[in-house]
């Protein structure tokens, strides 16, 4: 399993949370990709505004197509999605240890 974990501070909380929840317009268009697994959303609770998400797929392969595939579709959806938030930090990508 791979996980791909970003941090972002968000300007609206409401309008990020359904674009970027695991229900929202993201994991949808990922959906559409073989391998994909879910996405996490997490809120800090500490600091509002803050958020991680993590996506989930079966392998690096797996999301490596996907985004190989549908690179235009992927690219649109960044600059569609790009005003929702102030910054974004790519933790990384992760690998389960267990199999």
């Amino acid at each position: 399993m791979l996980a791909l974990v970003f941090s972002y501070e968000v300007r609206d909380s409401a309008e990020f949370e359904r674009v970027y929840g695991s229900e929202g317009e993201w994991a949808e268009f990922f959906r559409q990709g073989r391998g994909y697994i879910g996405t996490e959303l997490l809120r800090d609770v500490e600091t509002p505004g803050r958020y991680l998400v993590i996506d989930r797929w079966e392998s690096a392969d797996a999301y490596n197509a996907f985004i190989a595939e549908r690179r235009e579709d992927y690219m649109e959806h960044v600059d569609a999605t790009r005003f929702l938030y102030d910054s974004e930090l790519r933790f990384g990508t992760f690998e389960s240890v267990w199999s």
